[in-house]
This record gives structure tokens, C-alpha cells and sequence, in this order.
């Protein structure tokens, strides 16, 4: 756990650090955010806990935070190599989760933890990797290694990243896969962000907010295919062309 952990945590600054790129300025803010969360991540209570899933919100931070910078460089175009490959190196971003990332079926892959097959009692790789409309329906439980529920790439695509165990989501799952996936508005922000900052919200500190989400995901599901005629009607009904 310990070099998990280390792995996942920025270079200490010294005096003889390098000096960061061009551009630096333009994330500075947004990468100590996240190291700060990362640090409240370490330093979180264990108690009540399994030891695996005291690394859960390390391994969804690290994702975060390395495809923030995977993205600034590869999508978005708003840093130099210099600054990406810095991050890189001083471990703002994780270098190898990356390379895995530019490998077919791997596009969205949640942490190395969740392909190392020797951390398995059937030397598999973990549940999170087997495509949701292959699995046998009824509830979805979190890989034991990372909280990923699943980060194949179709499935993934529609949420911007791993489905995680405390993400918005159909109640569903399964059936949703063999639907095809089908997005609804919230998954288009969330796919839109793709791994930018994740601000914490009231319903995922405490238990039984992931059955308020579910409830309201299955509501918001439900009400997506009537909204542009309400839409059309409210402004008709104002004058508004």
C-alpha cells in the first residue's frame, strides 16, 4: 500500500528542483488542488475500512489528476510538450497509467492495480475490466483493488472515465451496457469535463448517497426524452421565439 501511495504523490520541492516550463502558471493552481486532495486522501481514517479500500479515492484522484494533464497535452492542445513531459517527471500526472491509456482497450483504464494479474486469486485481472454486458445482471460491486466498477472503453467513453463506486450511474447497469450505452444529460457533462477537477459533493460522503443518486439517475433518464418539447412549450407559452 505504501508504494502505491508514494507512486501516486509529487516530488517533494527542494531548492535544486528544476524550474517548471512555460506555462506552469496556467495549472499551478489546479495541480495543488489536487495534490491537497491526494493528501487528504492519505491521511483519511481507515477505521471501519478493508484495507484495499482505503486506496480507493488515491487511485481515482491519480486518474483524475493524470488525464487532467493527459488532456491538456493530447485534446485540448494548451501545454507544450517542456510542461507535459515536467509533470510527467515530477509526477503530477502518472507516466505509466498514461502509456497504458494509448493502447486499443485501455483508453480509459482505471489504474495498473486493477491489469496486474498477480494481485488476483485466480491471476485475472480485475472485475472493472470485463465489459458490464457480459456480466451476469443484479448489482455491480467495485473491483476489490481499485472501486472501479468498470473502465471498459465503451462504457467509460460515456461517463469521460471510470464508472467508480460512488459515481452517478444507472441503477441498472447491466441493461443499460446491453441497451447500448445510452447517454443521458449528466453523462455528457461528465464526458465533457473528462478527468478534470472533481469537487466533493454532500451525497458521497455517507452511505446511502449512491441509492439518492441512482434514484435520481433513473428519474433524470426517465424525464431526458420529454425535455425539449417542455422546452418548446414554456417558451411558446412566454412569447419567446
Amino acid at each position: 500500500i505504501l508504494a502505491q501511495v508514494l507512486r501516486a504523490m509529487p516530488r517533494v520541492k527542494t531548492l535544486n528542483s528544476k524550474k517548471p516550463p512555460a506555462g506552469w502558471d496556467d495549472i499551478e493552481d489546479d495541480m495543488e488542488e489536487f495534490t491537497s486532495r491526494m493528501r487528504e486522501a492519505v491521511n483519511e481514517t481507515h477505521e471501519g475500512k478493508r484495507k484495499n479500500e482505503t486506496l480507493w479515492p488515491i487511485h481515482r484522484i491519480n486518474w483524475e489528476r493524470s488525464r487532467y494533464v493527459y488532456n491538456k497535452f493530447y485534446r485540448d492542445k494548451e501545454i507544450s510538450r517542456d510542461l507535459y513531459e515536467y509533470c510527467l517527471k515530477e509526477k503530477y500526472a502518472d507516466a505509466a497509467l498514461i502509456a497504458k491509456w494509448k493502447k486499443p482497450g485501455f483508453e480509459f483504464l482505471c489504474c495498473l492495480a486493477s491489469i496486474d494479474k498477480s494481485s488476483t486469486n485466480f491471476q485475472t485481472t480485475s472485475i472493472c475490466r470485463v465489459p458490464l454486458k457480459q456480466r451476469q445482471p443484479g448489482p455491480q460491486l467495485p473491483s476489490v483493488s481499485a472501486g472501479c466498477i468498470s473502465c471498459s472503453s465503451q462504457e467509460a467513453s460515456r461517463f469521460g472515465g471510470p464508472i467508480w463506486w460512488d459515481s452517478d450511474r444507472p441503477a441498472d447497469l447491466v441493461a443499460w451496457a446491453k441497451a447500448g450505452c445510452p447517454t443521458s444529460a449528466y453523462q455528457e457533462r461528465a464526458a465533457q469535463k473528462g478527468g478534470g477537477l472533481k469537487r466533493k459533493t454532500e451525497d458521497s460522503d455517507h452511505d446511502g448517497g449512491q441509492a439518492k443518486r441512482a434514484a435520481k439517475l433513473a428519474q433524470e433518464m426517465d424525464e431526458d426524452d420529454g425535455l425539449e418539447e417542455r422546452s418548446a412549450a414554456l417558451r411558446a407559452s412566454m412569447g419567446i421565439e
